[in-house]
């Protein structure tokens, strides 16, 4: 019976390296989300508004592929957690400003230094920087989602 190691290593495609990646990463995660007060579905989220402060709910749906309805329901928890406080922007009614607590800024540099963490574990023994790594990856992202879009 073949072992986790040998099928990563005799894998002839990148998606399924992708995949162990993002498996491997998502378990490390897992360890540092059971400190805070963020559970694995709503972490997304919580770090795009830490990295996109100006975002609205919205944006937010469409980049973490869910409904308006579900990342509203995600927000009143975060306020309730007292990570996150939402205003009515005065610019829009139907829309709202959100910003990151004290508390909720403490967390946000906490999961970002524990992804750091974990981009330079890997990174290590490549003869890559952590940015040159992403500019890589980056480049294979925009390549593919290109090649869908003017093939589908």
């Amino acid at each position: 019976m073949k072992n986790y190691e040998d099928i990563i290593n005799d894998s002839p495609f990148i998606l399924n390296h992708l995949i162990s990646l993002k498996e491997t990463h998502d378990y490390y995660l897992k360890q540092f989300l059971k400190e805070t007060e963020i559970n694995y579905s709503q972490y997304y989220m919580f770090m795009l508004l830490y990295y996109e402060p100006d975002v609205n709910q919205s944006d937010i749906a469409k980049a973490c592929f869910m409904n308006r309805s579900g990342v509203s329901r995600t927000f009143s928890e975060f306020e309730k957690k007292g990570l996150i406080i939402r205003k009515i922007n005065p610019n829009n009614k139907r829309e709202y400003v959100t910003t990151l607590t004290e508390k909720g800024l403490k967390t946000a540099r906490f999961l970002e230094e524990k992804e750091v963490e974990w981009d330079n574990m890997i990174c290590d023994e490549l003869n890559l920087s952590r940015g040159e790594l992403l500019d890589l990856l980056s480049k294979l992202s925009m390549k593919s989602l290109n090649f869908n879009r003017e093939t589908f």
